[in-house]
């Protein structure tokens, strides 16, 4: 729980930090991982996107892909799982077509797109994976 996420805590002026290995560790399901990464990627790349579609377009796949890992962090603890994991899909469906008209508008390069589609591929699988599982696990209780 929380003192699993505090133990390592550590101060740097003034400012806590905490190192990678005790908020990722073993036990964080690869899809959490994998959510990380995509949200990491895309950081990075949205301050290469123009001003005028930053704080527009580029708000708006940050918005949707920090939904989209609420969504999965709650749906590991929720008791509608299923609902949490439609959420996240949706989330991931409308970043990829924002995505899209950033390409379309030329403001994000269709390498970069390619980059991010390879990251966000492995998320979409593997939430098709768990949304299987607990399909399979609602339809076998009564």
């Amino acid at each position: 729980g929380a003192s699993r996420l505090l133990r390592g805590l550590r101060v740097s002026g003034g400012r806590a930090t905490r190192p990678i290995e005790s908020i990722m560790n073993r036990e964080t399901p690869p899809v959490v991982k994998a959510m990380h990464d995509l949200i990491l990627a895309w950081v990075r790349q949205v301050e290469h996107v123009p001003r005028l579609h930053r704080y527009t377009l580029g708000s708006r796949v940050t918005e949707c892909l920090l939904n989209a890992q609420q969504s999965i962090l709650s749906g590991r603890v929720s008791e509608n799982r299923l609902k949490a994991i439609q959420g996240a899909q949706a989330d991931l469906e409308m970043a990829k077509y924002t995505l899209r008209v950033l390409v379309d508008i030329k403001a994000l390069p269709v390498k970069k797109l390619a980059h991010l589609a390879g990251l966000l591929v492995p998320v979409e699988k593997q939430l098709g994976g768990w949304e299987k599982q607990v399909r399979k696990a609602e339809a076998s209780c009564p």
